[in-house]
């Protein structure tokens, strides 16, 4: 027997789908080989936008709602942790649908359920710490950056009470005469 060919598609982009729907609207058929030409329907589910979706089984609205909420962000914004205990199932899905960092793909192998809160919480733990070491990075890095701007501006000042001109301190510094008057009006 030949397998079914059924085409489903999970979007998840920010705008409405507004691309096609089926093979017709791919393709052109010469109207000699109409008959034999199967127009294949694509299934399309609007992850990120559609909430009209009415689905009967828990583990296929907690799939679409979790993933909604990771992609319009409120799940970060605590304002929809109340997942509580989801299927391991499910958050395979999500994990290959978002591919979120926070979903660890050892603890979904090891349990059959997972307190959502704890997976977010535990994830948002070692960003902050990443984020914090970022951010003092970045900040020693502006500080040094600022530390040789102003070391250079003391020295052409330095230059300046020495008695060397502005043309001459721009040809031993390599820097333009407008932008060495620029800095030393500041």
């Amino acid at each position: 027997k030949l397998p079914m060919v059924h085409i489903l598609v999970f979007y998840t982009g920010e705008r409405p789908w507004n691309a096609a729907r089926q093979l017709s609207q791919l393709v052109e058929v010469d109207e000699r080989f109409e008959s034999y030409f199967h127009d294949y329907q694509m299934n399309l589910i609007e992850i990120t936008g559609n909430t009209s979706y009415n689905f009967n089984e828990e583990d296929v609205h907690n799939l679409f709602y979790i993933c909604r909420s990771i992609y319009d962000q409120s799940i970060y914004e605590g304002k929809s942790n109340s997942f509580g205990l989801v299927k391991s199932s499910v958050l395979k899905v999500v994990k290959t649908l978002t591919d979120v960092e926070w979903l660890d793909l050892e603890e979904l192998e090891e349990k059959e359920e997972i307190e959502m809160c704890e997976a977010e919480k535990r994830w948002l733990e070692v960003k902050s710490k990443e984020w914090e070491a970022e951010g003092i990075k970045k900040g020693i890095e502006q500080g040094i950056e600022q530390g040789v701007e102003l070391g250079q501006v003391l020295l052409y000042k330095t230059m300046i009470r020495n008695g060397m001109g502005v043309n001459e301190i721009s040809k031993v510094c390599s820097i333009s005469v407008e932008n060495l008057k620029r800095v030393l009006s500041n």
